[in-house]
Protein backbone atom coordinates (compact mmCIF):
# COMPACT_ATOMS: atom_id res chain seq x y z
CA UNK A 1 0.00 0.00 0.00
CA UNK A 2 1.57 3.06 -0.99
CA UNK A 3 1.96 6.16 1.67
CA UNK A 4 0.53 9.88 1.32
CA UNK A 5 2.56 12.31 2.26
CA UNK A 6 1.10 16.23 2.05
CA UNK A 7 2.92 19.51 1.05
CA UNK A 8 0.42 21.83 1.91
CA UNK A 9 -3.18 21.11 0.29
CA UNK A 10 -2.17 18.18 -2.06
CA UNK A 11 -0.69 15.31 -1.24
CA UNK A 12 2.61 14.33 -2.83
CA UNK A 13 1.50 12.54 -5.87
CA UNK A 14 -0.49 15.44 -6.98
CA UNK A 15 1.79 17.63 -6.57
CA UNK A 16 4.01 15.64 -8.94
CA UNK A 17 1.78 15.21 -11.18
CA UNK A 18 1.00 18.79 -11.46
CA UNK A 19 4.34 20.02 -12.32
CA UNK A 20 4.73 16.97 -14.43
CA UNK A 21 1.73 18.34 -16.50
CA UNK A 22 3.53 21.94 -16.16
CA UNK A 23 6.55 20.11 -18.24
CA UNK A 24 4.77 18.09 -20.21
CA UNK A 25 2.87 21.23 -21.27
CA UNK A 26 5.84 23.69 -21.63
CA UNK A 27 8.06 20.51 -23.56
CA UNK A 28 4.90 20.86 -26.36
CA UNK A 29 5.37 24.61 -26.28
CA UNK A 30 8.84 23.68 -27.02
CA UNK A 31 8.89 21.59 -29.91
CA UNK A 32 6.79 23.78 -31.44
CA UNK A 33 8.55 26.90 -31.13
CA UNK A 34 11.38 24.23 -32.60
CA UNK A 35 9.76 23.43 -35.60
CA UNK A 36 8.82 26.86 -36.46
CA UNK A 37 12.46 27.52 -36.05
CA UNK A 38 13.57 24.86 -38.25
CA UNK A 39 10.84 26.16 -41.18
CA UNK A 40 12.53 29.87 -40.67
CA UNK A 41 15.41 28.34 -41.25
CA UNK A 42 14.82 26.15 -44.22
CA UNK A 43 13.49 29.39 -45.59
CA UNK A 44 16.75 31.14 -44.95
CA UNK A 45 18.66 28.35 -46.85
CA UNK A 46 16.66 28.86 -50.38
CA UNK A 47 17.90 32.38 -49.68
CA UNK A 48 21.65 31.64 -49.18
CA UNK A 49 20.43 29.45 -52.26
CA UNK A 50 19.01 32.14 -54.87
CA UNK A 51 22.29 34.25 -52.86
CA UNK A 52 24.94 31.94 -53.92
CA UNK A 53 25.89 32.53 -49.94
CA UNK A 54 27.05 29.20 -47.98
CA UNK A 55 24.89 27.26 -45.69
CA UNK A 56 27.24 27.66 -42.44
CA UNK A 57 27.97 31.84 -41.12
CA UNK A 58 30.18 31.50 -37.94
CA UNK A 59 29.72 34.90 -37.39
CA UNK A 60 25.86 34.43 -37.09
CA UNK A 61 26.10 31.72 -34.85
CA UNK A 62 28.21 33.38 -32.57
CA UNK A 63 25.87 36.40 -32.46
CA UNK A 64 22.86 33.91 -31.51
CA UNK A 65 24.94 31.91 -29.30
CA UNK A 66 26.11 35.66 -27.25
CA UNK A 67 22.58 37.01 -27.18
CA UNK A 68 20.88 33.74 -25.54
CA UNK A 69 23.48 33.59 -23.18
CA UNK A 70 23.23 37.62 -22.72
CA UNK A 71 19.03 36.53 -22.41
CA UNK A 72 20.13 33.90 -19.83
CA UNK A 73 18.43 34.39 -16.15
CA UNK A 74 19.08 30.86 -14.76
CA UNK A 75 18.49 28.44 -13.20
CA UNK A 76 20.11 26.99 -16.22
CA UNK A 77 23.78 28.34 -16.01
CA UNK A 78 25.28 29.75 -19.43
CA UNK A 79 26.98 27.03 -20.31
CA UNK A 80 24.11 24.48 -20.46
CA UNK A 81 22.20 27.05 -22.33
CA UNK A 82 25.07 27.65 -24.64
CA UNK A 83 25.50 23.59 -25.32
CA UNK A 84 21.03 23.46 -25.82
CA UNK A 85 21.67 26.36 -28.56
CA UNK A 86 24.54 24.69 -29.89
CA UNK A 87 22.75 21.64 -30.34
CA UNK A 88 19.63 23.75 -31.59
CA UNK A 89 21.64 25.63 -34.29
CA UNK A 90 23.76 22.23 -35.76
CA UNK A 91 20.20 20.50 -35.91
CA UNK A 92 18.79 23.56 -37.86
CA UNK A 93 22.00 23.65 -40.12
CA UNK A 94 21.99 20.42 -41.23
CA UNK A 95 17.94 20.62 -42.21
CA UNK A 96 18.68 23.75 -43.78
CA UNK A 97 21.66 22.81 -45.68
CA UNK A 98 19.42 19.44 -46.98
CA UNK A 99 16.98 22.26 -47.60
CA UNK A 100 19.73 23.93 -50.05
CA UNK A 101 20.82 21.04 -51.67
CA UNK A 102 17.76 19.38 -52.62
CA UNK A 103 17.43 23.07 -54.41
CA UNK A 104 19.82 23.15 -56.01
CA UNK A 105 19.04 19.32 -57.38
CA UNK A 106 15.52 21.04 -58.45
CA UNK A 107 13.46 18.42 -55.86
Amino acid sequence: MSQQYTTGEKTLGESMDHWRQQIDTLDTELVRLLNQRAAIACEIALVKVASGLPAYDGKREDQVLARVAEKNTGPLDQQSVTAIFRSIIEETRRLGTQRMQDQVAGK
